[in-house]
């Protein structure tokens, strides 16, 4: 039993390996319709691919095809008459041109890109982010007028070359080829005054045109494939390909360069122009050959007439060495002999043209080897006309190809070649010889559309092939061996060519790769286990023998073709689920191995078959599975029941006549009566065949019989047995009865007569005739002979249908009854019979009932005796109308169709028939009457649909349901798919239109009658799609998807559309706006396909789209759009408490987890038994809600605990029980403000009424002013409340992720962020430069800070080092940061050696902290160089991953914080906000002010203004900056105008005005001066202003910038500006909005003023608009998501050595370890990120900005404290704000922690390999030297007398030498210090 599950399980198994992989042939793909690619590079160390484009560059991944980043390359501004690009001047305006990119080069972790514009210039991007770096200004690169090509190659020592092949210009600075500088593009210094080879001016002008191919290097030499037409003087061109070469060592390309004609033959035709090249490395197959090879493709062009191929192509395959360098070779040999096939290159401008005798030149050529590179100047470059020919190895005619690439196959030892083509497909050649290749297989890729050039590149594995097409590019397998199932599948592709990739694993039964992964043993040669031939396919080619008896067991013979080599006991043979038998014996002595075992003992055969095909496998041993397999029989003669049967099968049968059996032995049996089988070696018969078995004869006609009929039936026989003595006589048994029978002559048997009947109410019942003897012998009866029992009354019940029946069964109409056989009817009864009239026609209905009274109705009458032929219809009439009768619908009897001819008028009648036959007439008159109506349509509904059609329509009217055929035509075309409704209405779907078509009317015919209304059908512009935001739903569906675009109301049908592995999932699209521009659709669920990826919570799905109506466009968006992301589902908790609050919870909060990954709150809905809990915000996890004012009832309608339910997407979630619990005394916050409101003002009343009744004696003026300050201050408690209120309760709205990523992140490169880590007050500092040369001082300089920086790389020194400088008091905090920024630089390219030295010195330093008692302080305070430094390494390693992961929320949280803290007043002197999340920064007053929508004209008027929100109390500058915000908004900050450069100008109904800060217009308050703003200038809604560059000079001191850098800034409430001269007694204050620093006890002022913290609720008002961004950020920063790919390995290495050193120190308190890791990372890295994220974005960071960052940045270092703060009334807002945040946030912060511990441990190997790859990135990024010498001359020099004897007196330094090399440094650094240098050992 278990061998048998064993081998089901194996076969399972390997269908589904094999099977399961051929269901899909889709690939992975990128396709981006707009792309335009030209140009490919793949990066084989970070597997990424870079795609140049239009005005694009793209980065992928190259697994699968993810778009990780798009850069943007253009538009540009550009005109080709400017000879240099911006920011340089042109006298020809630049207007923006597409960049199309012709050149993309990976260089380091840069990309090199030149495109089409500013005359082909290059420039370099980031690889990370693909964003530019710096503002490079290239010199023309390359010729945009044709293709070109590059290398970049370095050898040993050496800087990296750029070379470039580009086509011959004009410009003399671009000659075709050049070596050029990779810093910044220029031709290199050493080449002789730019002498490379260059084109004369005058031939370029005669239309000298070149197209390079390809380029590649080798040995030092860089080759060329070039076409150029070589008659590009003369009238005929002569387009033909050349090979060129150059040498590297020759600087001037004057003496190296030599080219060739390139040609490849076929069948005597000449194929002379290149369309793609490739350099292909193989292994070759025949001795002393070379391996390099170069595979070309051509196409042709007759006589070389043309430089466009026609569309024939070969390919051609040249050895480097052997065939191209030896013919450059052979070529010098003949020139130095003077042959004048060979000239020097004229289109190059050289002077001398042929060949000249040279004997110097030809002795020194003898012993010449190739490369060959000559050095003799006076040899100028050399062409010719003796090509390099090569027959071509492959041809194809129709098809061009346009690019190549090769592989190597190693395990097989074969080379196959890939081709793209101008359809889209790649073609796959099988490399026979350097002389002929075998096509196998094509594959279609993107079918129409082009290969790129060189667009084919092999994966690093070599598993893959991408594909390049002008739109997308595929990912391809280089095979696709399980496709095959079979051997002769797998081995015979293309026609036997076979894939050299695939072959077949005999033993596990499929098609391989041979490697022992998926083929157990294929490299074992000689034993069959890997076949790749096809006529070594595994089979049984024989069994013996072929056949067996089922019950006899004898040894089988299999002849098995390529059977594995193995011993008998490899292998079992399996009949089936029979038995499985062992293998007897292995002959491997044969051709073809036979093999021997044993049949199963019996077999049960199944009768009446007789026998039983078995599938015979042979069985593995090893793998446990059948490999080989053919068809065997077992049979059993005893199963065959009759004579005929046992006789004509194949098997060895007879049949015993008098025994009634089938036997394989008939001696037993009565030699008379055997019938003889076939073949069998025991029988003694003497007849043989089924002929003599005794059988009935076929009959001619058939055996009627009707029933109750007493009849007797004879039926012929032929051989007959002898009845013999005791036996039986004959007898008949039809059905179930049974009667005698008699043989009557001639072998005639005759039953005897019977009355025979059936009770089934059928027509007729044939029965097989059965003749039995001696009992139960039966006589065969081969041919079914059968007697056929009917009944004349059965579906007979009216005369027509009595008389249609067969005259054969003598059935008539018997007294005008029923039906009946004529001997049945009773004497003298009338019966009728054949073609006569029956009485009584009928018409039971008819239809239709009504019709138009134009006519052509088909009219179809139902009824009975309407006559038995067409004929017999004599007319039908509906009054008077015609309705002229058709044969077609005729259904004798039963059915007539006619056609009704037109009536001028309405009306109704009945239908009237008449039947007649010769003289006899009947008719017949229907019940209902038939009505000629109009039919009218009066309504369509929707009136409009997309012109692509599609829309389903409904039309309304008036007898719409008449008549029999409907035609609609919409704008005269055909309206579809017409279906009418049971309530009268028609459907349709409208056709497409032409794009003139806008309204068409609706035309509707009802049969003959038309309907021409005035309802009209309004075919609008097809919906178009913009976005779709977001990208993202749950699986189980049912969120938001916010569709963007034009016309979407449009389409009727709107339904987004999901695919998975061909099935499609639906979700409703609804809620289109009016204007079309938005529509809601609700995300299909997929749960039954979501299978999210490897390690994360998303699945991407590329291939989705928008069913509207007939619209075909966005039916699939693969490619065009991103792939839509499913999250997992989110998980909702049950409350943490059941009660509600409703006076201290303000909202609800639910927990869960996964809420926000792809939800937004309007996708979510809670309800509280009957009531509706308001989504407020959703975080990750939790959701908070306000409930209803008062307790809900339960959905059963009863009072108490009402059920909470989450709705989100499709899910719901019960989530407990909710009861509301009042205190008697609290009261909502809004009553509570009104209260103390009130309590103010009845004190101030109170107040008021005291000073009244003291100073009764005062004058009533006082009275009224005092009571005026009281009501105002009332209204303003009131309004301040109410806003409050408002503010809280209304939702904000703030950019989404999607906007923000449409405007681009404004990355700062790494090196500019990198320096505002280490040096943050220091934006220009000298690292930046090289040290400035000073003649021979600076050698010597140069040397000393060589030696100096050996000595810092000596591990002894700098730590003596460092520890000698922090033991100084003198050396403070401050030198320590600068201390150890130096030495990150220093050791920026020996980055491990640097992390070396930082474990040391953490390790002293934790050490120290042990012993003081003061280990959990360890990187508090930074009071160390090696705390500074830990921060300036996490900066260094951590740049690509904050890029990659947390920049992209942070700049999010950013700009959500810049736009709700500018929507209110914020002062510019001292950067107090209305809107703020610090207490100090916030305004305390109410300010009056509106919010005006302007317009802003930009410096380039010709652009269109742009819409800006500003508010009435801004300044000049506020506004001034929120302008250029909104018209820079995707441009860096340090890219912008300075604010200080530009004005703002307005134009009034007097005149143009310049707006200023501080002019006339200010207006002054005593010492106060306060600033303008725009209500000032009165300016208003719908206002234009124009930016325009700064005329004249306005005083810096009113500008805010200048004025928040002498802001003392600190959390107390009082900030005083100390504005210019402000210490001066007399001197002029500036302010704003409020005045600060004066004296608050001042009458005047006093009695508007209000208690300030009524202002706090705009705190909460803040955080709730920011809360979502918070989250966002945090879960990013702690991996909320929990993915390995998320934490960086310096972030775990460095975590396991806090690790480490807490056991090494015997520290067993986690929260020590757990602060040493808060105090690194986020402390000293995320915190000073978010507090400054202008280190890493080109932003600008306002003051009010700033106050609400370093509140969050707070947040977070309380977050990742273990301490418990006990928090009261009295704590700080800025703890209080965060307060039920932040246990939720040490959650995310101790969970972080657990998991990178959980993760496995960072080998040094591993971690040294990250260190190197960013040395080598970086390393070049700061100046060394300049760090070095800033490190000597600061603090070497400070502290060397400290620093000296520290030198001598430690042991290891001393050993040595430190102190002399030291000293040493000073001297060659030109300080002479009287110190007594040690004599050198």
């Amino acid at each position: 039993m278990g061998e048998h599950f064993l081998k089901i399980f194996w076969k399972v198994a390997v269908t589904f390996v094999v099977i399961c992989p051929a269901l899909s042939q889709s690939y992975i793909k990128y396709k981006d319709p707009t792309g335009n690619f030209s140009t490919l590079v793949y990066d084989s160390e970070s597997e990424n691919i870079f795609i140049g484009g239009l005005n694009k560059v793209y980065r992928l991944d190259a697994g699968d095809l993810r778009l990780i980043v798009q850069g943007d390359i253009g538009p540009k501004l550009d005109n080709p008459e400017c000879q240099t690009p911006p920011p340089a001047e042109c006298a020809f305006e630049r207007t923006f041109r597409n960049n199309s990119n012709k050149l993309l080069l990976q260089f380091g972790d840069k990309i090199i890109s030149c495109g089409t514009v500013n005359r082909g210039t290059c420039e370099f991007l980031y690889s990370s982010n693909l964003t530019i770096i710096g503002q490079l200004v290239s010199p023309p690169v390359i010729n945009t007028d044709g293709n070109s090509v590059a290398m970049i190659t370095q050898n040993s020592g050496d800087e990296p070359n750029l070379y470039i092949g580009t086509p011959a210009a004009i410009d003399p600075d671009l000659p075709p080829f050049t070596t050029r500088s990779l810093v910044d593009f220029e031709v290199q210094k050493s080449m002789l005054q730019k002498s490379q080879k260059k084109a004369s001016d005058s031939h370029i002008r005669q239309g000298f045109k070149m197209d390079f191919i390809h380029g590649f290097n080798s040995n030092n030499v860089n080759y060329y494939v070039v076409v150029y037409d070589e008659n590009y003087s003369q009238t005929i061109p002569n387009y033909q390909t050349y090979i060129a070469h150059t040498c590297e060592s020759d600087q001037t390309y004057k003496v190296s360069y030599i080219e060739l004609p390139l040609v490849c033959n076929h069948k005597g035709q000449k194929y002379m122009l290149a369309q793609s090249a490739y350099l292909a490395n193989r292994v070759p197959s025949e001795p002393n050959t070379s391996s390099l090879i170069l595979v070309v493709t051509f196409g042709m062009s007759e006589n070389g007439a043309s430089s466009i191929p026609e569309r024939k192509s070969a390919v051609c395959v040249y050895s480097l060495s052997d065939k191209i360098e030896y013919s450059f070779l052979n070529a010098y040999k003949e020139c130095a002999q003077g042959n004048t096939t060979f000239k020097t290159v004229q289109w190059a401008g050289s002077d001398q043209h042929d060949c000249k005798a040279n004997d110097l030149w030809e002795q020194l050529l003898v012993d010449e080897q190739v490369p060959y590179c000559h050095y003799l100047e006076q040899i100028p470059d050399l062409g010719g006309n003796a090509p390099i020919v090569a027959d071509a190895i492959y041809q194809e005619d129709d098809t061009l190809f346009t690019s190549v690439t090769f592989q190597y196959v190693d395990e097989v030892q074969e080379s196959v070649i890939f081709l793209g083509d101008d359809k889209g497909d790649l073609v796959k050649l099988r490399l026979n010889s350097l002389t002929s290749a075998q096509k196998y297989e094509t594959k279609t890729i993107d079918a129409g559309s082009a290969v790129i050039r060189n667009g084919l590149m092999l994966s690093k594995d070599n598993d893959s092939i991408y594909v390049t097409t002008k739109q997308q590019i595929t990912k391809v397998p280089v095979e696709e061996c399980e496709q095959y199932t079979t051997c002769s599948e797998c081995l015979g592709v293309g026609g036997g060519v076979g894939d050299p990739y695939c072959g077949w694993c005999t033993l596990m039964n499929r098609c391989t790769r041979k490697n022992d992964n998926e083929c157990t043993g294929a490299y074992k040669d000689g034993e069959n286990r890997w076949l790749n031939n096809f006529d070594q396919c595994i089979s049984i080619t024989d069994i013996e023998p072929a056949n067996l008896p089922s019950d006899m067991q004898i040894e089988l013979t299999l002849t098995v073709r390529s059977l594995p080599s193995g011993t008998p006991q490899s292998y079992f043979c399996v009949f089936e689920d029979i038995k499985t038998m062992p293998v007897l014996a292995i002959d491997n002595t044969k051709e073809s191995p036979t093999l021997t075992c044993e049949t199963p003992p019996e077999v049960e055969i199944v009768k009446p078959d007789g026998f039983r095909k078995v599938n015979l496998s042979i069985l593995s041993n090893e793998t446990n599975m059948e490999f080989v397999s053919s068809e065997f029989v077992f049979y059993d003669c005893s199963a065959f029941q009759d004579c005929t049967n046992c006789v004509s099968s194949n098997f060895a049968c007879d049949w015993c006549i008098y025994e009634n059996e089938c036997t394989g032995n008939s001696l037993k049996c009565k030699l008379q009566g055997v019938v003889g089988g076939k073949g069998n070696a025991q029988t003694n018969a003497t007849k043989f065949g089924p002929d003599k078995c005794p059988r009935l004869k076929k009959r001619d006609t058939e055996i009627l019989l009707s029933v109750d009929t007493k009849r007797p039936i004879e039926v012929v026989a032929q051989n007959l047995p002898m009845l013999e003595t005791g036996q039986e006589g004959y007898e008949c048994v039809i059905g179930e009865e049974v009667v005698r029978a008699e043989v009557m002559v001639n072998n005639t048997i005759r039953c005897e007569p019977k009355q025979y009947s059936y009770s089934d109410q059928e027509q007729e019942k044939p029965i097989v005739l059965k003749v039995r003897w001696n009992g139960n012998f039966m006589i065969d009866n081969p041919d079914k002979v059968t007697v056929t029992l009917y009944k004349c009354d059965v579906n007979r019940t009216t005369c027509g249908k009595c008389l249609l029946a067969d005259s054969k069964y003598e059935c008539g109409w018997c007294n005008q009854v029923m039906c009946r056989y004529k001997d049945h009817c009773q004497n003298g009864a009338p019966f009728l019979n054949g073609n006569v009239v029956c009485p009584n026609p009928k018409i039971i209905s008819f239809s239709p009932l009504k019709g138009p009274i134009e006519g052509g109705t088909q009219l179809i009458i139902k009824g009975e005796n309407l006559g038995l032929a067409f004929n017999d219809t004599e007319s039908i009439m509906v009054d008077n109308v015609n309705c002229v009768t058709e044969e077609e619908g005729y259904i004798p009897s039963e059915q007539l169709q006619c056609t009704l001819s037109s009536t001028p008028t309405r009306l109704s009648s009945w239908v009237k028939v008449k039947i007649s036959k010769e003289s006899t007439t009947y008719s017949a008159t229907s019940e209902e009457k038939y009505s000629f109506v109009i039919p009218e349509v009066t309504k369509i509904e929707p009136t409009l649909g997309p012109m692509s059609g599609g829309t389903d329509v409904i039309l309304e009217g008036d007898n719409l349901d008449a008549g029999t055929s409907v035609n609609v035509t919409i704008a005269d075309q055909p309206c579809l798919d017409i279906q009418r409704k049971e309530d009268g209405t028609i459907h349709c779907v409208t056709s497409p239109v032409i794009t003139n078509v806008t309204i068409g009317d609706v035309v509707l015919m009802i049969d003959n009658g038309k309907d021409d209304s005035n309802v009209m059908f309004y075919y609008k512009t097809d919906p178009t799609i913009t976005k779709i935001l977001p990208g993202h739903a749950i699986a189980s569906g049912g969120t938001r998807v916010q569709v963007k675009g034009l016309n979407l109301h449009v389409a009727k049908k709107k339904i987004l559309t999901m695919t998975i592995d061909s099935q499609e999932f639906r979700g409703e699209c609804f809620n289109a706006s009016s204007l079309g521009v938005s529509m809601t659709c609700k995300a299909p669920n997929i749960s039954a396909k979501f299978m999210p990826l490897e390690e994360a919570n998303y699945m991407s799905i590329p291939e989705y789209g928008f069913i509207l109506d007939g619209v075909t466009k966005y039916q699939s968006l693969d490619g065009e759009y991103p792939p839509f992301e499913y999250f997992v589902d989110p998980e909702y908790f049950d409350l943490e408490d059941n009660e509600y609050n409703k006076n201290e919870d303000e909202n609800l909060i639910i927990p869960g987890r996964n809420l926000n990954l792809a939800s937004q709150k309007e996708d979510v809905q809670v309800k509280i038994g009957k009531g509706v809990c308001e989504v407020k915000d959703i975080g990750l996890l939790h959701l908070t809600c306000k409930p209803p004012e008062d307790q809900p009832k339960s959905l059963d309608g009863s009072d108490g605990a009402a059920e909470v339910i989450v709705y989100h997407g499709n899910l719901n979630f019960s989530v407990g029980l909710l009861k509301y619990y009042k205190w008697p005394l609290p009261l909502p916050l809004e009553q509570m403000i009104a209260i103390a409101a009130i309590l103010i003002i009845v004190i101030l009343i109170i107040v008021g009424f005291c000073i009244y009744r003291c100073k009764a004696g005062r004058s009533e003026q006082k009275i009224t002013q005092f009571r005026q300050q009281l009501d105002q201050l009332e209204m303003k408690v009131a309004q301040e409340c109410k806003e409050a209120f408002a503010e809280l309760q209304i939702e904000i709205e703030l950019p989404t992720n999607e906007e923000y990523e449409n405007q681009g992140i404004p990355y700062r490169e790494f090196r500019s962020c990198i320096l505002r880590v280490l040096f943050p007050d220091q934006p220009d500092h000298p690292i930046l430069r090289d040290l400035p040369e000073n003649g021979v001082r600076s050698e010597k300089v140069d040397m000393g800070l060589q030696q100096f920086g050996s000595l810092i790389n000596n591990k002894t020194f700098l730590l003596l080092f460092i520890r000698t400088l922090e033991s100084q008091s003198s050396f403070t905090i401050k030198d320590k940061s600068n201390v150890a920024s130096l030495l990150i630089v220093v050791l920026q390219s020996k980055m491990d050696y640097a992390t070396d030295i930082l474990k040391v010195l953490l390790a002293d330093l934790i050490e120290k902290g042990v012993d003081q008692d003061r280990a959990r302080l360890l990187m508090r305070r930074n009071e160390s160089v090696a705390e500074k430094f830990v921060s300036n390494w996490l900066s260094f390693l951590l740049h690509s991953y904050l890029q990659e992961s947390a920049a992209a929320p942070l700049y999010r949280l950013f700009r959500a914080i810049k736009i709700h803290v500018e929507r209110g007043p914020v002062d510019a002197v001292t950067a107090d906000a209305r809107y703020s999340l610090n207490e100090g920064k916030l305004i305390r007053e109410i300010l009056e002010y509106e919010t005006l929508n302007i317009y802003a004209i930009g410096l380039d008027p010709a652009k269109d203004p742009v819409e800006v929100k500003v508010l009435s109390i801004d300044t000049i500058m506020q506004a001034k900056e929120k302008i250029m915000d909104a018209l820079y908004k995707n441009v860096p900050y340090s890219q912008r105008p300075s604010p200080d450069t530009v004005e703002l100008e307005w134009k009034n109904t007097s005149g143009r005005l310049t707006l200023q800060d501080e002019n006339d217009y200010t207006k002054g308050d005593g010492e106060w001066k306060r600033l303008n703003t725009l209500s000032v200038y009165e300016i208003r809604n719908g206002a234009s202003i124009t930016l325009i560059n700064k005329q004249g000079c306005n005083s810096t001191l009113t500008h805010p910038r200048y004025m928040n850098s002498h802001v003392t800034s600190s959390p107390s409430r009082s900030m005083s500006p100390m504005l210019g001269q402000g210490d001066s007694e007399n001197s002029v204050k500036v302010c704003h909005l409020v005045k600060h620093g004066d004296n608050d006890n001042q009458e005047g002022d006093r009695g508007n003023r209000m208690v300030s913290e009524i202002f706090l609720t705009r705190l909460l008002y803040t955080k709730g608009a920011l809360q979502k961004f918070v989250d966002e950020l945090f879960a990013t920063i702690l991996n909320v998501r929990r993915e390995a790919a998320n934490v960086p390995l310096p972030i775990k290495y460095l975590f396991d050595y806090f690790d480490d050193q807490a056991k090494e120190n015997g520290i067993t308190n986690p929260e020590v370890v757990h602060a040493w890791k808060s105090n690194s990372l986020p402390l000293r890295f995320w915190v000073n990120l978010i507090k400054n994220p202008d280190v890493i974005f080109d932003i600008h960071k306002s003051d009010a900005v700033d106050a609400c960052l370093s509140i969050i940045g707070q947040t977070l270092m309380d977050s990742c404290s273990v301490s418990e703060h006990q928090l009261t009334k009295e704590s700080p807002s800025s703890k209080l704000l965060y307060a039920k945040d932040i246990p939720n946030y040490k959650k995310l912060v101790a969970e972080y922690y657990t998991e990178i511990q959980r993760r496995p441990a960072v080998s040094d190997q591993e971690m040294n390999r990250v260190l190197g790859d960013h040395s080598t990135k970086h390393k070049y990024d700061f100046h060394e030297q300049t760090a070095l010498n800033e490190l000597y001359y600061t603090y070497v020099r400070k502290y060397r007398e400290i620093i000296m004897p520290k030198l001598e007196e430690d042991e290891i330094a001393q050993e040595q030498k430190l102190a002399y090399k030291l000293s040493e440094v000073e001297i060659a650094m030109g300080d002479l210090y009287s110190y007594t240098l040690p004599l050198k050992s």
